[in-house]
């Protein structure tokens, strides 16, 4: 059920009992919009009071005739018609162009930051050296993903919440495993399954995929819908981006579908966003401002850097990229004229048209 999400369930009377009615009621919270028909439950009014307040939408005896049980479909479908189900959530993968670009702090101070008007699952992808969550929280975490895609048959959304540690009320992440042995047991599908389910239950899903290029994190790349690239203004990692960029290319991934975020970026210093667009081509680029000791000491010390020095630079900057990425409602569009400090210059890639072309 939590993977196909049906539009209609049919629960049996055995299935009547306390237990039974209160994963009716989990089930029908988080699909508002299946309808639930009981078949041959007692038609005692207590317990007609609790199917109702559980989610039950019919009750019918047994043996039931054919029409009845039309009938009642119908009745349920009518009802259900004006709901709209829940929007699957933004999938955001962030990616290394080389080594200590920054992509696991912009990953999760993002993912902070998302969380204070929506609620965030990161997913830690950098299987053989990933601490995504000693970014945010000193805790070890009870279970990873190792431990999801080992018991990947119970998955549902009850396990995958029990399996991750909560960083804030609504930000969640699923570590990845500490011994090098698990990462490699978990498969493609596996990652698929999970991130299938994750989108279900969230408002945005984050990947933090290291810098390894394999089946896995390529699976994971295939289902985000927007992918981070970053990167530094540095020689060295203008030369990486460019060969990451060939991969994207490879893998036939639309234009607009990559942004390059170029981190700790220094607007007096040697190369500029014009030097990176002549080497990489034209780009979504947003820029993060270099503050080197406060984003340091908030990683070393395990805290957001929201949390710690809202007023710095970078945190104003992922705090309005975050504005950008969640608009509430009322606000205007004119923070995407000033998303990242986007160079002047560097346009959208197919933004005015949406149509979809390969990476140049």
């Amino acid at each position: 059920v939590e993977r196909d999400a049906p539009d209609l369930m049919l629960v049996d009377a055995a299935c009547g009992d306390t237990d039974g009615l209160a994963q009716i009621e989990y089930l029908s919270t988080h699909y508002p919009s299946m309808a639930v028909v009981l078949l041959g439950a007692s038609s005692a009014p207590d317990f007609l009071l609790s199917a109702m307040r559980a989610g039950v939408r019919e009750v019918l005896p047994l043996p039931v005739a054919p029409a009845e049980l039309e009938a009642a479909v119908n009745r349920a479908a009518a009802k259900l018609r004006g709901i709209e189900p829940r929007a699957l959530a933004k999938v955001f993968a962030f990616i290394a162009c080389k080594g200590g670009s920054g992509a696991t702090f912009l990953a999760t101070s993002l993912g902070y930051q998302l969380s204070e008007t929506k609620s965030v699952l990161l997913i830690d992808l950098n299987l053989q050296f990933g601490d995504a969550l000693a970014f945010v929280h000193d805790a070890r975490p009870a279970s990873t993903l190792a431990d999801v895609a080992r018991e990947i048959g119970r998955l549902d959304a009850a396990f995958l919440a029990a399996s991750t540690v909560k960083v804030a009320p609504n930000f969640s992440i699923l570590a990845a495993p500490d011994d090098h042995a698990q990462a490699l047991d978990i498969t493609p599908a596996q990652v698929e399954a999970v991130l299938a389910l994750a989108v279900q239950h969230y408002d945005f899903v984050l990947l933090d995929i290291g810098r390894s290029i394999d089946p896995l994190s390529i699976k994971a790349l295939d289902g985000a819908d927007t992918i981070f690239a970053i990167m530094q203004a540095s020689v060295a990692s203008i030369r990486n981006a460019k060969k990451m960029l060939a991969i994207f290319r490879s893998l036939d991934y639309a234009a607009d579908k990559v942004d390059l975020i170029v981190n700790r970026f220094e607007r007096k210093g040697a190369i500029g966003i014009a030097d990176i667009e002549r080497a990489l081509g034209k780009f979504k680029f947003h820029t993060v401002p270099n503050s080197y000791k406060q984003v340091t000491a908030s990683i070393e010390h395990g805290e957001p850097l929201v949390t710690c020095a809202r007023a710095n630079p970078v945190a104003r900057k992922l705090a309005e990229f975050a504005r950008v990425l969640s608009p509430q409602p009322g606000r205007g569009g004119g923070l995407f004229a000033r998303l990242l400090g986007r160079a002047s210059g560097s346009q959208p890639v197919s933004e005015s048209t949406g149509a979809r072309h390969v990476l140049p």
